[in-house]
């Protein structure tokens, strides 16, 4: 996401007016769109989770691409099958829409309590986004990819940040965090 870009206004001519106007309705949209989501996924509201997506839209997570409705519905299944009961809240959104072609990019924050069997598990995540506005004017994810800064049950929360291995999930070898350990930032700040 530019810093600059997301950060500048203008103040709009007779002329910009329509879409600068067009363009807060467009992201305020898509941040119902995040905000509903997550409050489905909760709900363990398949039909509304699914609808979230374009027809052909996509889900990342760990490598893994989820396409179309029909893969989305099993894969969404099999994680609320998996998940007794999740809190996801998102925190920040910063979205960059063109109004005009109507597709969007947008960088979403959160963070999420999550029983896994007996196991609380605490993550903080990024999702990066694409959207797309329908002709009926609706917004949707066009792709959705999740990354994960942390993802350890609760009582590994004072110890884990130590250690880049901070994906912990009971059963499974300790991996590493998708950031921000990776980000090109992180080694050269300095340079």
């Amino acid at each position: 996401m530019d810093l600059d870009r997301a950060t500048s206004t203008t103040l709009a001519t007779a002329e910009d007016l329509p879409r600068q106007l067009r363009a807060l309705a467009d992201k305020d949209a898509i941040r119902a769109l995040g905000a509903l989501y997550s409050v489905a996924v909760d709900d363990h509201d398949l039909d509304t989770v699914v609808r979230c997506f374009d027809a052909d839209g996509t889900f990342t997570r760990a490598g893994q691409t989820y396409a179309g409705h029909e893969v989305l519905r099993e894969f969404y299944a099999g994680m609320m099958d998996r998940y007794v009961t999740t809190l996801h809240i998102p925190n920040s959104h910063v979205i960059d829409v063109d109004t005009d072609a109507g597709t969007a990019v947008g960088l979403l924050t959160g963070q999420a309590e999550l029983a896994l069997g007996n196991r609380l598990l605490m993550a903080a995540y990024r999702y990066d986004d694409r959207y797309r506005r329908l002709d009926d004017g609706r917004w949707v994810f066009a792709g959705r990819e999740l990354r994960f800064m942390y993802n350890v049950p609760f009582e590994q929360m004072p110890t884990s940040f130590t250690d880049a291995r901070r994906i912990r999930l009971p059963g499974a070898p300790y991996a590493e965090a998708d950031y921000p350990e990776t980000l090109p930032t992180w080694t050269t700040y300095r340079s």
